[in-house]
């Protein structure tokens, strides 16, 4: 009894210290941009090599991108995680292992996949299609193991009485189980988005433009995103230019904070409701 009440507390003083180290970065990070936010810093495109101006461009782009990225890895994310749910056989299971193995390969080798296959091979080129294709093979393995995980915990007798109302395998996923799952799967589009938001490297290699004074005009076009438009000054600009990439580090910051929390809740709200 004893022993559990010291390993109870060594990980409370553990979690409390994480805790702190995240929310000092969180604090720092934008502290250290938030003063230079203002209406021209959202709403204008960048001047005098990124010196003045604002970062609208990257704004635009960092959402044209997730829209791309949703439309193409949501519905597959969602279908692969039924099928995984639903059907189990030996191709069920090597795709279970495939997409564990694909949630742990690094970011950059994504954007190397994405350069070789999406780019050269297909001759996107550098492109918010190439971008969006390989942030979307990045958020698949989040989408399609938090929906299987998800229709899983769904108690058996919601499936036992829809079928003994005569409905078919297929009405009993989609009128049945997805309704039923639709918070668990919004969630894990959200961790999926909020991942994809931040990355630098795939988009980097895939369709990233280093300054640009003019929208996308298809999805042919190369973008600016918040996460590149950083990198891209901390590398190349000095010290005058540092503030844009402050700034756009706390902003985007804060939008991942707001799509974890939204997660977050409708997690905590799936929970309760299941208990």
């Amino acid at each position: 009894m004893k022993r559990d009440l010291v390993l109870s507390q060594v990980f409370r003083i553990v979690s409390y210290v994480v805790f702190s180290i995240i929310l000092l970065m969180f604090v720092l990070v934008i502290l250290g941009g938030i003063r230079y936010f203002s209406m021209s810093f959202f709403m204008e495109y960048p001047r005098n090599n990124m010196r003045e101006g604002g970062i609208f461009p990257a704004i635009l782009g960092s959402f044209y991108l997730m829209v791309l990225t949703f439309i193409v890895a949501v519905p597959l994310g969602v279908f692969t995680g039924v099928f995984l749910s639903e059907w189990e056989n030996f191709f069920t299971k090597w795709i279970d292992v495939s997409l564990t193995s694909l949630s742990g390969i690094p970011s950059i080798v994504y954007g190397l996949f994405g350069l070789a296959f999406f780019c050269v091979a297909l001759g996107f080129g550098t492109s918010m299609l190439a971008a969006a294709l390989t942030l979307s093979l990045m958020t698949l393995p989040v989408i399609a193991s938090a929906t299987k995980e998800t229709l899983k915990a769904i108690p058996v007798e919601l499936r036992e009485a829809a079928y003994a109302l005569g409905a078919t395998k297929i009405e009993v996923i989609f009128k049945v189980l997805i309704p039923a799952a639709k918070r668990g799967i919004v969630t894990a589009v959200l961790v999926g988005g909020g991942r994809a938001l931040g990355e630098t490297a795939p988009v980097l290699l895939t369709g990233a433009v280093f300054y640009s004074t003019f929208l996308p005009r298809s999805v042919f076009s190369p973008v600016m995103t918040l996460p590149t438009h950083i990198y891209y000054i901390m590398m190349a600009y000095g010290e005058k230019a540092q503030w844009m990439a402050r700034a756009t580090a706390a902003f985007l910051l804060i939008v991942v904070a707001i799509i974890y929390s939204l997660a977050f809740y409708l997690r905590r709200r799936e929970h309760g409701r299941s208990h």
